[in-house]
């Protein structure tokens, strides 16, 4: 009988975790791996399944020997790789993992799924902590709808991230994608009650924001613009994405040199956080406030609020 060596809940932070607060890269047969000149030659010259092509190569070397670094993995070795110890230790080449050990077998996706119990296509059943599966891919269930997994696929993000099982619906912002089977995993324990694993609390950044996204990274996303004086001053941070949000991204992205689409991306998101990191919060009751949008129609309320307010362009 398997050693359980963690809970389904403990499970579940592992994998957000390493989704949410490391940058990581699609790097096959990689378990935690920094990237680095040293790493993708190892790989490189097992060249697994062919996948070491130039192309991907070129890619590794993109992000290699950053500090702090970027995580190598692929879909199931994310898994094997914590539970093989990975707690992303930047002062060790694998991040703590150790290979092969706790008993876990090194396996593939497939090998993966045929180890879990209690294997199932009806989703309706699914706990958090169960692995999902389909052919030659591997992911985890976090609850709430939600899964981590590990992918290049083509127009996503490569790497470790946060997307929706379709099984069980389709989720603004994410991508997605429907799985065909799901199951427990050995080495975790489970509670036989999903609901008392939190759900997944949305971080900025971990999905697309566009007209009639709603949660807390709204919200945060809205705090931010305006801390950058693009004023919202109608409904302020309401954690709600609608016309007048989507004009101050517009206004965001154009000043960024970006396509202005009102669409809150990746490319937004990166440069959100230089702008921030250089501009000084902004306080539009210091009387010392610019802002860079108001609607025409609420520029006498926000100047009768705010006294000393500037605005550079309706």
């Amino acid at each position: 009988m398997a050693k359980i060596l963690m809970d389904a809940a403990e499970f579940v932070r592992r994998h957000l975790d390493a989704a949410r607060n490391y940058k990581t890269i699609y790097m096959y047969a990689a378990y935690g791996f920094q990237v680095t000149d040293a790493t993708i030659a190892a790989k490189a010259k097992q060249n697994l399944n062919g996948w070491y092509t130039p192309t991907n190569i070129n890619k590794l070397r993109a992000v290699a020997n950053e500090t702090p670094p970027v995580w190598g993995f692929d879909c199931v070795n994310t898994t094997k790789g914590i539970l093989w110890g990975w707690t992303g230790d930047a002062s060790k080449i694998y991040g703590g993992a150790v290979y092969g050990s706790n008993g876990v077998p090194d396996t593939n996706a497939n090998g993966m799924i045929g180890r879990c119990r209690e294997i199932s296509t009806d989703f309706s059943t699914i706990e958090p902590g169960e692995g999902l599966w389909l052919e030659g891919h591997w992911g985890v269930y976090v609850g709430d709808g939600l899964a981590v997994e590990c992918t290049n696929h083509s127009g996503w993000k490569s790497g470790v991230q946060v997307t929706a099982v379709w099984n069980i619906g389709k989720k603004d912002g994410y991508h997605g994608r429907y799985w065909t089977k799901h199951g427990k995993l050995p080495w975790v324990g489970y509670s036989g009650e999903a609901d008392k694993i939190e759900p997944e609390v949305i971080a900025l950044g971990d999905r697309t924001i566009k007209k009639g996204t709603k949660g807390a990274d709204v919200k945060e996303l809205q705090e931010a613009l305006m801390k950058l004086g693009y004023a919202l001053p109608k409904f302020g941070a309401d954690g709600e994405c609608g016309t007048e949000t989507v004009k101050a991204i517009e206004l965001f992205q154009t000043d960024q040199g970006l396509e202005a689409d009102g669409k809150f991306g990746p490319a937004s998101f990166e440069a959100l956080k230089r702008a921030l990191a250089g501009t000084a919060p902004a306080d539009p009751m210091n009387g010392l406030y610019t802002a860079k949008h108001v609607p025409a129609a609420e520029i006498a309320g926000l100047k009768a609020r705010c006294p000393g307010v500037e605005v550079t362009r309706e």
